[in-house]
């Protein structure tokens, strides 16, 4: 019974060291939505983050339109635009984030915590 204690306190530390704690930004230009959802998987415009690179590293969207960065890398990562306009925050293995792209312009972004993970985003 000790032993059971002793490994279901180490869960749960181990859980709360790797909890998402930064909050997502977004300026006007951009709507940052959470989802796990199998409807944000299936978007059309897909960014998967796998082996420290974003895939396809450059996407081309209409305005209105959403891109959902889909984690599946076993470490956290986010989308953060280089101007500052979004802002996914830190999301885990098996997560999403979606952010609605309202207005036209290229945004560079980068992973905070991998910053030579690099990406564009082109909204027509």
């Amino acid at each position: 019974m000790k032993k059971l204690f002793l490994s279901l306190a180490l869960v749960s530390l181990l859980s709360a060291c790797t909890s998402n704690t930064q909050a997502p930004v977004a300026s006007p230009a951009a709507q940052i939505n959470s989802s796990t959802s199998p409807a944000a998987v299936n978007n059309q415009n897909v960014v998967t983050m796998q082996g420290y690179a974003f895939f396809p590293a450059t996407i081309t969207i209409k305005a209105g339109q959403t891109v959902t960065w889909k984690n599946a890398d076993n470490t956290i990562h986010s989308a953060t635009a280089d101007d500052k306009s979004f802002d996914t925050g830190t999301f885990d293995q098996s997560t999403d984030k979606t952010v609605t792209f309202s207005k036209p312009g290229t945004y560079t972004y980068h992973c905070s915590i991998h910053p030579m993970m690099k990406g564009t985003i082109i909204v027509k």
